[in-house]
């Protein structure tokens, strides 16, 4: 009976010293592991007992440490106010809680910690020491840093727009209240220049002129303030209309031909053969060409030579401005559409006006959707061009121009449809493009009578232009939706018809214009106000090979030392399409790696980017690439993996 009370009360003693062992392992795992310090003093502020992270920070070992003060380890200054701090906790009991601290490690760091000290009893409850913690806060206070620095950005922010709306405002009212009196002044000029008061001399005629010249100028600053004001809230508004492009140029070289004549400067131009009809609003594009013709002119020396020309590159009209001027430095050409930028390199008396002509140019152009920037070279010359990505008519006739120009000012929802071959040479293998073109008319009827089957007028335009092998369907007076199902019919009309006549492979696809891209600048909805555009593409598919869906991960060697992991979507002999997050270049050469069943090894391939396609919904590119230097080998297995896919 002794024996098993012995053993039993053994036993109790092993199972309290291996639970005793166990929480020292859980207390040892604490200090050795946590990232933050912890350190126990006693009275006198020895150092009893430390974790590893304590003795790291002062590049020792934990045993170098006990029975240290902070004295022996951190400056004077630094360890009398630590002192102070232990002396409070163990004299009054209680403890510091979180108290933030900026300090300078040993190691010559600063940083910010957050440091709470607790009073440590022993047995009898008399204080005998104290335990510390402190924890590295110094990315969490370089955040709060940064949120009170950009609150008072903010404050300086919000007073800078204030102060830029009062200036705006006077600007505005000034402006307002000085045309009235400058357009009575004006008349006043042109009574007396007329001889309407009475007669006067050659003499006082020349003063009059330069005096009206002078109130002109004066007349162009206030309106162009005025239209930095309104462009500055957002309030300028653009009334787009069909115009011939070869008019509004030929205007505008009219209104400096005289100005010209004078400095002796030739004044020519490159524009279109043939009318080209964009929509635009004329008024702000003749401000921008009348701008840019000006300044060329300004600054060209006598018999000099400037140039206006026009092109058209894909989906945009290019306007170019060549003068053989005086030229800008490359240090200013950076700021030149800046509002109020003169060129520091002009002298004080061709600094005329405030330098706001460019500025307003650029935000016009932006607002169409187009781009402008310069070049140039001091001493010969300087070189304007300017963008506008709208969508273009050939060969439009008058009459037709102004019954859609009519469309347009009626102020409703007018929507312009167009559909075009891409690839007509591939497009004429299979069917004549005249003839399809000529059947589209009751191929467009039989979508509208679908959708308004009681009878209704006819969509008021319907342009065929055979040249170019294109058609525009002008829809006017409706909403979205029915712009919608329009398209949508039409594509299936057209679809019914090239089964009827036996064509195969031939996609149709459609589009809002411009393309949505981050490439290509999109038409906000304020810019055509009434005017939406769509496009319908006749596709003649080129697929030489059979292609089979093949979704898996592919890896790419897009640039050197650059691999990607792509998600592929079909694949053939020729080539794969891939959905990639990265904007890849056409052409270039790209190294695939991918894996097909059964072979264990992956296939390494050469691939050239055929196509590019952004997806709006997921930002990613669709690319088609096709495969380039293909030995015999692995064209031997891309095709027996494609043809035991196939069906």
């Amino acid at each position: 009976m002794k024996k098993r009370l012995k053993r039993k009360t053994k036993n109790k003693k092993k199972a309290k010293e291996s639970n005793l062992l166990y929480k020292y392992r859980l207390l040892s795992d604490l200090m050795n592991h946590i990232p933050d310090v912890i350190y126990f003093k006693d009275k006198k502020g020895k150092l009893i007992m430390v974790n590893e992270a304590h003795a790291k920070g002062l590049n020792l070992k934990p045993k170098e440490v006990v029975g240290k003060t902070d004295f022996d380890i951190f400056p004077k200054k630094r360890a009398k106010e630590m002192a102070k701090d232990d002396k409070y906790v163990i004299e009054t009991g209680k403890p510091i809680i979180d108290k933030i601290e900026r300090a300078t490690r040993p190691d010559r760091v600063d940083n910010y910690v957050s440091t709470t000290k607790i009073p440590r009893y022993n047995d009898k409850g008399e204080i005998i020491g104290l335990v510390g913690i402190s924890r590295d806060i110094t990315h969490r206070m370089q955040l709060r840093h940064l949120i009170e620095e950009k609150e008072k950005f903010e404050k300086k922010l919000e007073a800078l727009r204030e102060s830029d709306r009062l200036k705006s405002e006077f600007i505005t009212t000034v402006s307002h209240e000085l045309r009235t009196p400058l357009t009575i002044i004006k008349e006043a000029l042109m009574l007396l220049f007329d001889e309407i008061t009475g007669p006067i001399n050659e003499k006082q005629k020349e003063i009059i002129k330069k005096a009206h010249g002078t109130l002109e100028h004066l007349r162009h600053i206030i309106e162009n303030l005025l239209d930095i004001s309104k462009i500055d809230k957002g309030k300028l508004k653009l009334n787009y209309s069909l115009i011939d492009i070869n008019e509004l140029l030929l205007g505008s070289l009219e209104s400096f031909k005289e100005l010209a004549q004078e400095k002796r400067i030739s004044l020519k131009h490159k524009i279109f053969k043939k009318p080209i009809s964009i929509f635009m609003d004329a008024e702000r594009i003749y401000q921008v060409i009348s701008n840019l013709l000006g300044n060329a002119i300004k600054f060209t020396e006598e018999n000099g030579e400037v140039l206006l020309e026009a092109r058209i590159l894909q989906d945009r009209v290019r306007i170019e401005v060549l003068d053989t001027g005086i030229g800008i430095t490359q240090k200013n050409l950076p700021k030149l559409f800046n509002k109020f930028m003169q060129s520091s390199d002009l002298t004080p008396a061709k600094r005329k006006g405030l330098g706001l002509g460019l500025s307003i140019a650029k935000d016009l152009v932006e607002k169409h959707g187009g781009e402008i920037w310069a070049e140039s070279k001091i001493g010969v010359g300087s070189k304007f061009y300017f963008t506008l990505p709208l969508y273009v008519m050939k060969g439009l006739n008058e009459p037709t121009r102004k019954k859609i120009n009519a469309l347009l000012n009626k102020n409703a929802s007018t929507y312009l449809i167009n559909l075009s071959i891409v690839n007509l040479r591939e497009f004429r293998k299979r069917f004549e493009p005249k003839k399809f073109f000529k059947n589209l008319e009751p191929l467009i009827d039989g979508a509208f009578k679908k959708l308004y089957p009681c009878d209704i007028e006819k969509p008021q335009v319907v342009i065929h232009n055979y040249q170019s092998e294109t058609c525009d369907i002008l829809f006017p007076e409706t909403r979205k939706t029915n712009a919608n199902k329009l398209l949508t019919l039409i594509k299936q009309n057209i679809q019914a018809y090239f089964k009827k006549h036996n064509i195969e492979n031939i996609m149709i696809k459609s589009q809002d214009l411009p393309p949505q891209t981050k490439d290509i600048q999109p038409l906000t909805a304020q810019s055509f106000v009434n005017l939406y555009l769509k496009k319908i593409y006749v596709i003649p598919e080129l697929r030489r090979f059979k292609r089979i869906s093949y979704k898996t991960n592919v890896e790419i060697y897009p640039y050197k030392n650059k691999r990607e992991s792509v998600r592929s979507l079909d694949l053939s002999k020729g080539g794969i399409c891939v959905m990639s997050p990265l904007r890849l270049r056409t052409d270039m050469q790209i190294n695939i790696e991918m894996k097909l069943p059964p072979r264990i090894k992956p296939l390494l391939l050469k691939g050239r980017v055929a196509w590019i396609k952004k997806m709006e919904k997921t930002g990613k590119y669709k690319v088609g690439m096709e495969f380039i230097k293909l030995k015999d080998n692995k064209k031997r297995v891309l095709s027996r993996f494609v043809n035991s896919h196939y069906s």
